[in-house]
């Protein structure tokens, strides 16, 4: 069990370094662009797009980060002060809701009809290029699997750890 947390733990480190290199990307790209096209009066026609896929990235790795910190929204605060009962329902709950979502995006991900791979997403961005930069479509469109793979990890090692503290009161 140890083992799962750890992961988590090293994964949630490198997804952060890198959505924090995305924000810091897209804030550089766009300077430039703002600086060519009013500066130079000669924008770039890559920067726009780039600003763009930097924006994906980081935000489905940031949500990988947020996720892993307890961060998503919750209908009922469940803390280790919580019975037994509700613990595990909190987590069955977590579980169910998690694999009913990221367990079909991750299979569409690689299979399309009738478990073809060919007409699977990552597959069909194989022969296409992004526009501006060139890139293959295919290493751009895998952020998605990529995600669902972390977040199904981070739910893992949420489930074999304990519920945080309730917090003390503020008065």
């Amino acid at each position: 069990m140890r083992q799962i947390v750890k992961l988590s733990a090293g994964l949630d480190r490198i997804c952060l370094a890198l959505a924090k290199a995305a924000l810091v990307g897209i804030a550089l790209v766009i300077l430039l662009q703002v600086t060519a096209r009013y500066g130079m009066r000669s924008p770039y026609a890559w920067t726009e797009e780039l600003a763009r896929y930097l924006m994906v990235w980081g935000g489905l790795l940031g949500a990988t980060c947020a996720f892993r910190r307890g961060l998503d929204p919750v209908i009922v605060s469940v803390t280790s002060a919580s019975s037994a009962r509700h613990q595990l329902l909190a987590r069955v709950a977590l579980v169910a809701a998690l694999v009913i979502f990221l367990v079909p995006v991750l299979h569409y991900s690689f299979f399309g009809p009738n478990l073809n791979i060919e007409r699977g997403f990552v597959w069909r961005g194989m022969g296409r290029s992004s526009p501006g930069l060139g890139l293959n479509m295919a290493l751009l469109g895998s952020v998605i699997p990529i995600t669902c793979v972390i977040l199904l990890i981070h739910c893992a090692a949420r489930v074999v750890s304990p519920f945080p503290t309730p917090r003390g009161d503020a008065t």
